[in-house]
């Protein structure tokens, strides 16, 4: 019995990605500079050279977790929790919800994260998918 389920796809994109002159399975955007971020904000580069590079609250700073939980009526600094990208808050949330026994429905077609790591916490997992003639609604047996 395999005792995690790897991440194929990831795996696969990593190697690939940054070989190809046309990567057509990048589901993000073409990447900017901080030059080119800081004139789309018309801000300046002088205040960056200032800041330290050194570690920093793995929950997120209070100023951050406060400033996105202003954004959300009722929500508290402490009902935030920042994470280094989606995949973590996906890993985290899976950890979270999900108990070994537990059955688990996931759309595809979609990243696949989701799937292994329900796998990984011991869920049995199905896939349904979405159809027009269903006007586009859930269908779960």
């Amino acid at each position: 019995m395999t005792r995690f389920v790897p991440f194929d796809l990831e795996r696969w994109q990593s190697t690939w990605e940054n070989r190809v002159r046309y990567n057509l399975s990048e589901s993000g955007v073409h990447p900017l500079s901080i030059q080119e971020l800081l004139g789309l904000a018309g801000a300046s580069a002088v205040p960056l050279l200032e800041v330290r590079l050194g570690y920093s609250q793995s929950n997120g700073t209070d100023l951050l977790r406060g400033r996105i939980a202003a954004l959300y009526p009722g929500a508290s600094p402490e009902q935030v929790l920042v994470t280094t990208g989606s995949s973590e808050a996906n890993f985290v949330l899976c950890w979270g919800l999900i108990e070994p026994g537990d059955k688990v429905a996931i759309m595809l077609p979609n990243y696949l994260q989701t799937w292994g790591l329900a796998q990984n916490f011991g869920a049995e997992v199905r896939g349904f998918e979405l159809h027009e003639e269903r006007g586009w609604e859930p269908f779960v047996e």
